[in-house]
């Protein structure tokens, strides 16, 4: 529900609440007002407005609300219907709710959440990293939380914290320096849902075209070099890797582009290189693109590598949507342990060939996040001048009360 249409109901109510303050003696007045009332939330019961007025204001709730439909705050709210006794105070509860919304939730956010069915929109990209979110999709799991996810694409980490931070997503995929620089930089105050993926050897890889221009690291000074954002695992790791092959990554001309895009693009020569993630990795060989630089080699292997997201706003606000959340993506993540889970969310949800679905390189998907691991990820961007604020790794994790 947007803004505007809050301010109506906000309107509607006040108008309500002013007529149940003299409706209490009139017959006639107490009918019109609960019909006003009924009819403002789409449901005019008439047999039910019978039965109040027959009862009286002054009787006790003694009637089950109806199964909620679908539809968040409001039909929350007709799910908690009390008797007449109540409206008034009920009514000014409403209006208090309403003028918080309007003021701390952007067009049709994570304010949804507050009835179930709870609709969340996850911001992600489509590699091998998502592989337990798309098993959860697959096998019903987030619909056992009564949770209705709606998949946003995004062109990478970077853009979706900033859509997080905007309220435009609910949820985002992203890698860990991403989601660390935008903490640093104040952009968002992120807490970590969960785990992701974990980095092994060849999983993010530097690519050079099929005519062999470019297959060495020494070779990359000068070259246009494609990544999902700067600021992300792309470019970070590929600085790190170019590092170590004692090239000045200063001298990479880095251009943003979608994996979507980048294996056209390579071809087309609108690129020297671009450094891709599983399966793009595997697609792209296929097509003749040759691997020049392993990204998650060194310093930058078997270290955390992208998790999911939420603001500390919502987990304050949303707890049980958040914790049901968690809940169907561990169910997803247990599964894709088993090589053939996982290889039917590759086939199905991200695009892979079953021809050569056994080429894709698979790290390791945890199943918990492991707060020692991550704080090696700040203190290597912070050695190597991609972090310039301290990171409390550990101020980032979600603490539930019931652990």
């Amino acid at each position: 529900m947007h803004a505007g249409d809050l301010e109506a109901r906000l309107a509607d109510l006040r108008d309500a609440m002013y007529q149940a303050s003299y409706a209490r003696n009139d017959p006639a007045r107490q009918r019109r007002f609960l019909t006003s009332l009924f009819e403002s939330t789409g449901d005019s019961d008439a047999s039910f407005i019978s039965v109040v007025e027959a009862r009286g204001y002054e009787d006790e709730p003694r009637f089950a609300a109806r199964p909620a439909e679908p539809g968040g705050w409001w039909t929350a709210l007709r799910k908690r219907r009390y008797l007449i006794g109540a409206v008034a105070a009920g009514v000014v509860l409403v209006v208090a709710a309403c003028s918080l919304l309007i003021h701390s939730v952007k067009s049709d956010s994570v304010a949804a959440m507050t009835g179930f069915p709870a609709k969340l929109r996850v911001g992600l990209l489509d590699v091998v990293d998502t592989a337990p979110f798309y098993r959860a999709v697959d096998q019903g799991y987030f619909r056992d939380e009564k949770l209705d996810v709606e998949i946003v694409k995004v062109r990478g980490g970077p853009d979706a914290v900033r859509e997080l931070a905007d309220g435009r997503i609910d949820i985002a995929f992203t890698s860990y320096p991403g989601a660390f620089t935008a903490q640093a930089q104040h952009i968002a105050d992120l807490r970590i849902a969960a785990a992701a993926y974990t980095a092994r050897n060849s999983h993010l890889m530097l690519m050079g075209p099929a005519d062999g221009s470019f297959t060495h690291g020494y070779q990359a000074p000068g070259k246009r070099i494609a990544v999902t954002a700067t600021g992300s695992i792309s470019d970070i790791g590929t600085s790190l890797a170019l590092r170590e092959a004692n090239v000045d990554p200063k001298s990479i001309s880095w251009v943003s582009l979608s994996m979507d895009d980048m294996i056209g693009a390579l071809s087309r020569g609108d690129v020297d290189g671009a450094v891709m993630a599983e399966p793009y990795v595997t697609r792209a060989e296929r097509l003749g693109a040759i691997p020049v630089l392993d990204v998650t080699l060194g310093r930058t292997a078997f270290l955390p590598l992208s998790g999911w997201f939420v603001t500390a706003d919502q987990v304050r606000a949303y707890p049980e949507a958040v914790q049901a959340f968690q809940r169907a993506l561990a169910r997803g993540t247990a599964d894709v342990q088993r090589r053939d889970e996982r290889d039917s969310v590759l086939v199905k949800y991200l695009g892979v060939d079953p021809a050569y679905v056994d080429d894709v390189r698979i790290a390791t998907y945890p199943l918990e996040v492991d707060v020692s691991e991550l704080r090696k990820v700040v203190d290597l961007m912070r050695n190597n001048g991609f972090l310039a604020a301290p990171v409390d790794v550990g101020r980032m994790l979600i603490h539930w009360p019931n652990g």
